[in-house]
């Protein structure tokens, strides 16, 4: 019984050292961010929200009110990297035509401050919670 109970702990152990590490999350980068990016139809508005449990929703709005929402996972793979996996989007259908899923990204960025980051392409997000 005990060489039984110490295979089976042993296995245990194996299991948990075979499994990878867990995603990294960059605590400061947990909030609610906002930002504003000037494109060639007119400004876009995006709120990005980062839960300290890896998951996130991003939300995106045009100047004609069209509006896009993205759901899943973060983690920051490396320093100054973030990495948004995309699970959901919607809308999935626009004016009768299935719409693609948004792309994962990984996004570099840096922090100007503690409630400001600018990401590879000049855009800043500010903290709003």
């Amino acid at each position: 019984m005990n060489k039984r109970f110490l295979a089976a702990g042993c296995l245990a152990a194996l299991f948990l050292l075979a499994r990878p590490a867990a995603a990294q999350v960059d605590t400061r980068l947990v909030g609610v961010w906002q930002a504003q990016a000037a494109t060639p139809v007119g400004p876009v508005h995006s709120q990005l929200i980062l839960q300290p449990n890896g998951s996130y929703t991003q939300q995106t709005a045009d100047a004609n009110g069209h509006m896009t929402r993205a759901w899943g996972t973060w983690f920051t793979p490396a320093a100054g990297t973030l990495r948004l996996g995309v699970e959901g989007y919607a809308p999935t259908v626009y004016r009768g035509t299935p719409m693609a899923p948004p792309p994962s990204e990984l996004v570099p960025y840096r922090f100007l401050d503690s409630n400001r980051i600018q990401t590879n392409t000049g855009v800043i997000y500010f903290r709003n919670q």
